[in-house]
């Protein structure tokens, strides 16, 4: 009996052992999408920035960045008033107080340049309008499509203190 146990228990390692040493590629995940084999994190778009990874080619910028880590967010309006699933737009900002502004739309692979002509005048193009007062609004056409706070999206609220009750 100890022999049958001794051989069922290196029948077990030697099998284990041959799964661990097995040459996978964990950090890469085929998906099938419309037929279409996709390697997450590995999909780049022409300027080389990882797409699948959240990163988009800024044209204010000039390097790929993640609009949801270093802009602000907004939500449309539907949105905020049915507290449905949010769909969120991005905006990113010149750096030192500039003049230009960066819309990273969801349905758009192309960011929007916007620029405004003095420090507290709205951020504009041909057809969208940046406005900024108590909370972000941004209009097509003139029609109010998106809102938010002036928190950047990776900026954290509160304070590290324990609530009093």
């Amino acid at each position: 009996m100890k022999k049958l146990v001794l051989l069922l228990a290196a029948a077990l390692f030697v099998s284990s052992c041959d799964q661990i040493l097995k040459d996978r590629k964990r950090d890469e995940v085929d998906v099938n999408t419309t037929g279409k084999n996709v390697v997450l994190g590995t999909v780049k778009d022409a300027h080389g920035c990882v797409t699948s990874a959240g990163y988009r080619w800024s044209k204010l910028r000039k390097d790929c960045i993640r609009p949801i880590e270093e802009g602000y967010r907004l939500n449309t309006i539907d949105e905020l008033k049915d507290e449905s699933a949010v769909t969120s737009a991005f905006v990113v900002f010149e750096a030192d107080g500039g003049d230009k502004a960066e819309l990273f739309l969801p349905e758009t692979d192309d960011p929007i340049l916007l620029e405004r002509d003095g420090k507290n005048a709205p951020y504009k193009n041909k057809h969208w309008l940046l406005e900024q007062q108590k909370k972000y609004s941004l209009k097509k056409d003139g029609q109010l499509l998106y809102a938010g706070a002036e928190i950047p999206e990776g900026q954290i609220t509160g304070d590290d203190r324990e609530e009093q009750q």
